[in-house]
């Protein structure tokens, strides 16, 4: 199994599920990098995914071993926690549903203490 990780400002865990497969991360738009990890971006928008202020990124190693989910600023270079922020239930919700599709195509698992 994969390591686990929390987005920041949420309190589940989540990790790589043990049927994951390679068509199911190129079905939900995860792109090849140079170094042959899968990396996918999601803007996180409210109205428009133009002028998102946040984005959920997701990286997972080319054997699947290890992943890191994050949510950040549009540029994606600050962490975002949109947990805090109670004008940003869409914005959680948006994710929630995201995260849920994920979970149903075999992708992430939810891991329960």
């Amino acid at each position: 199994m994969s390591n686990t990780v929390i987005i920041n400002g949420d309190n589940r865990k989540y990790a790589l599920s043990s049927d994951l497969k390679l068509y199911a991360l190129i079905d939900v738009g995860f792109i090849r990098t140079a170094k042959g990890n899968y990396s996918y971006e999601h803007p996180l928008y409210n109205d428009s995914p133009y002028n998102a202020p946040t984005k959920l990124k997701i990286t997972v190693d080319k054997d699947f071993s290890h992943f890191t989910m994050v949510i950040t600023d549009r540029n994606g270079l600050k962490k975002v926690n949109i947990f805090k922020n109670k004008q940003l239930i869409a914005t959680v919700e948006l994710l929630n549903y995201i995260l849920k599709d994920l979970i149903e195509r075999k992708i992430l698992v939810e891991v329960k203490d």
